[in-house]
């Protein structure tokens, strides 16, 4: 087998199976062998061995070559994410029954803003204090595309961007606008001294702010974008007629030509550009030639003084930093490496490599290079490239298991707290030790755009920016005291409600009002004060807001019969907290869960003579709707057609809520239509052999959504009758936990997850379990 290879001649590449084991999460996959290239180049000591690692990683799988034992270890977060997917996919449907609309993470983006000082994109030098109220909200004409100069706002609005606008953030008045005379689309801009350069498709403007009116001092005919200023030169990416791309720089006071550097035919620049140490620093590639170089610049001139090859497939994330003589970069690769290099000669002075994704761009202290992965800050001393402290900024809760907010979509640096957006909140940390100072409440835009993204810092001022790229500021009014006031609840219920579940078709409406805005959970428990199903969250005006709830549990499985209640917990814009366990307000379920045992007789009559209806087989989830003496009254769907009778008690299991929430592996009775969704009426997609395993992901009226094995590799989802699946019968006990116990060794010990054992208990994850604890074990 021969490749081609249009830079070396032929080379022979051996394909053959291998034999060496690969554990994927602690487990031998490796059966049959797997392919593999062997490759051995000129001059090598040894032959490279190429893995199929694409269908690992197409997975988010991380491999690792064990040299002592010789195997290969992948390890994957598929678990967690289809758990916190399936979390997610929950509260979405929970979303649909709220009146009101709830706040949504927005997704990733590296938005470039001009607000920094020293050169740097995103760091400043300003003193911040916490406590964030929203000051400006929102901008008429403003969007992403801005620049603060002064402590005047320079941006273009977001739709067609035609039009630019000056606003005094003093007053917060705009004071003027200014269109090109064609009505020509912005595409940069960055203002300094009170002149704002801005660019189009075709020309380069300087405009002067006059107060009351803007004036252009210069324009030039010329492609620009990137805008950089050092000193009073202003650089720009450009391209020229020939389509070839390059680099201008102009004086910023007349707009007369310094020097243009043409690029050569394929040469691309890559990312922005920056400046410092009277050098102008750009990332140049060539994907045919499969190179990648930074360059040094001298800023006068245009000469190059020195060059620096990096990997060929590795790109700038974000701006490169210049601080101090030195420049650092953040490569993105199939590795991540932190680089500082010495501006003056482009040597390499460390590298650090931090292990998650990139979420945002490096930010340059006094000391230290502020780095984010999806999960972690990590503090890095900037002259010697050893990590200082590593914090966790993602979001944890407990919700059927550990869930984990990875990302961030946006971070700035202040001179002594990092501010950066997690969850829809707003963060603060210490730079010195990345302590968590503070956290906002999940904040809330009112034209409906989702996200937060802090992006730029200016005395106590935070620009934010969110989905629709419409422009708030947040800042810090003077308190006249401080605010100990626990806010107060009325929840607006009957002191006795009765709820029938039968078919999803009833609701009840739960008004709760309460005296100021604030956080508040709303959640469903029973008599045991086990949770089933989180009814209502997030941010809440002062007033009543409306919550329903179905007598289902956070799964769709119908609950069992009794009585429950709600629990409302709030927290204040201050951080004050208050909790209502309304037992007072009794919701009583009459119609509730039940399970067949055995293979049980429907009759006419709660007797043995009575007519049998149907027989229903074993593991039959069935509603329960009343009881005569030793017989429960009964309703058993088969999908539209429903029987109502009686069945002897002895043959009907009523679990608890916590085994009917631990409902987990099932089988086909028969064989099983798969369908796309929960109706006969959709695409069947496909047929499930009698007794295939499955996993009950949920319920929907008479349908519950399984996982199957599609086939040897991969799963897939879709809806199955209920009355063609057989349900585990569970059962629970308690554990009394003993010297040495950790969870895992418990769930190991009686054949449960971890998972189970937390949701059953409502365990905090990051708190250790104590000798003499009582745990309920789910099986």
């Amino acid at each position: 087998m021969r490749f081609f290879n249009p830079y070396r001649q032929y080379t022979p590449v051996t394909a053959y199976l291998a034999d060496r084991p690969i554990y994927v999460n602690g487990t031998e996959v490796n059966t049959l062998g797997y392919p593999v290239l062997q490759f051995f180049p000129n001059n090598a000591q040894y032959p490279f061995v190429y893995l199929p690692i694409s269908e690992f990683t197409r997975i988010g799988a991380r491999v690792h070559w064990d040299e002592k034992q010789m195997a290969f270890h992948v390890t994957s977060d598929y678990d967690a994410l289809k758990a916190q997917n399936e979390h997610l996919m929950q509260k979405l449907m929970e979303l649909k029954r709220l009146v009101r609309n709830q706040d949504l993470r927005a997704d990733s983006q590296n938005w470039q803003m001009h607000l920094g000082d020293q050169g740097n994109t995103n760091y400043s030098t300003a003193t911040l204090p916490v406590e964030m109220t929203l000051k400006k909200d929102p901008f008429k004409n403003a969007s992403s595309l801005f620049s603060v100069d002064q402590n005047q706002l320079y941006s273009v609005e977001r739709i067609e961007k035609k039009i630019l606008s000056a606003t005094n953030l003093d007053t917060y008045q705009e004071k003027w606008d200014f269109s090109t005379e064609n009505q020509d689309a912005f595409l940069d801009l960055i203002a300094k001294d009170g002149v704002i350069y801005a660019s189009t498709m075709n020309k380069l403007y300087a405009i002067q702010d006059n107060g009351t009116s803007s004036q252009i001092l210069w324009s030039i005919d010329t492609f620009a974008n990137r805008l950089l200023i050092d000193q009073n030169t202003l650089f720009f990416y450009t391209r020229n007629t020939a389509g070839l791309e390059g680099i201008g720089a102009v004086d910023a006071k007349n707009g007369q030509s310094k020097w243009n550097y043409t690029l050569k035919t394929n040469e691309q620049i890559a990312g922005v550009l920056a400046a410092g140490g009277n050098r102008l620093y750009a990332n140049i590639r060539n994907p045919v030639q499969m190179t990648s170089k930074m360059y040094a610049f001298d800023s006068a001139s245009s000469t190059v003084l020195w060059t620096l090859d990096v990997a060929a497939g590795a790109s700038i994330y974000g701006a490169p930093v210049y601080k101090e003589e030195k420049l650092y970069l953040d490569l993105k690769n199939t590795t991540r490496n932190i680089l500082a290099i010495d501006a003056a000669t482009g040597r390499t002075l460390w590298k650090f490599s931090p292990t998650g994704i990139f979420t945002q761009p490096l930010s340059v202290t006094t000391d230290s290079v502020i780095v984010l992965d999806d999960t972690n800050i990590y503090a890095i001393d900037k002259n010697t490239g050893i990590q200082k402290w590593k914090t966790l900024y993602a979001e944890q809760f407990v919700a059927g298991g550990l869930q984990t907010i990875r990302g961030s979509d946006g971070m700035v640096v202040a001179s002594d707290k990092i501010i950066l957006e997690n969850y829809n909140k707003i963060k603060f940390f210490n730079t010195t030790n990345g302590q968590l100072i503070y956290s906002t409440l999940q904040l809330s835009t009112p034209t409906g755009g989702v996200g937060v993204r802090p992006i730029g810092v200016i005395d106590d001022t935070i620009f934010v920016t969110e989905s629709n790229q419409i422009l708030y500021t947040y800042a810090v009014p003077k308190p006249t005291q401080i605010d100990t006031v626990k806010p107060t609840a009325t929840i607006d219920l009957q002191a006795l409600n009765q709820l029938s579940v039968q078919d999803g078709k009833y609701q009840i409406n739960i008004p709760v009002a309460i005296s100021e805005d604030a956080d508040m959970d709303v959640t469903i428990v029973d008599e045991s004060g086990q949770s089933v199903q989180t009814i209502g969250w997030g941010r809440h005006l002062k007033g009543t807001s409306n919550f329903y709830w179905d007598g289902k549990n956070s799964r769709g499985f119908n609950v069992i019969r009794g009585n429950y209640h709600p629990v409302v917990k709030l927290i204040d814009l201050a951080g004050n907290t208050n909790m209502y366990d309304a037992r007072d307000k009794v919701i009583q379920i009459t119609e509730g869960f039940g399970l067949t045992v055995k293979n049980s007789n429907l009759r006419t009559a709660a007797d043995t003579q009575s007519t049998i209806l149907t027989t229903i087989p074993a593991g039959s989830e069935v509603i329960i709707t009343g009881e005569t003496g030793d017989w429960y009254q009964v309703e058993y769907r088969i999908i539209s057609s429903v029987l109502n009778g009686f069945i002897f008690k002895p043959l009907i299991k009523v679990p608890s809520n916590q085994e009917i929430q631990a409902i987990d592996n099932a089988k086909t009775r028969t064989n099983a239509n798969v369908r796309t969704s929960a109706g006969t009426q959709y695409a069947s997609k496909i047929v499930l052999p009698m007794n295939t395993d499955i996993k009950i992901i949920s319920a929907l009226g008479d349908w519950y959504l399984v996982e199957y094995k599609k086939d040897t590799i991969y799963s897939d989802q879709g809806y199955v009758a209920k009355y063609i699946v057989t349900l585990p019968i569970v059962t629970t006990f308690v554990y009394t936990v003993v010297s040495g116990d950790t969870l895992w060794k418990i769930a190991q010990k009686y054949g449960v997850t971890v998972d189970s054992i937390v949701k059953a208990n409502n365990l905090d994850v990051n708190q250790p379990i104590y000798i003499g604890q009582k745990l309920t074990i789910v099986k």
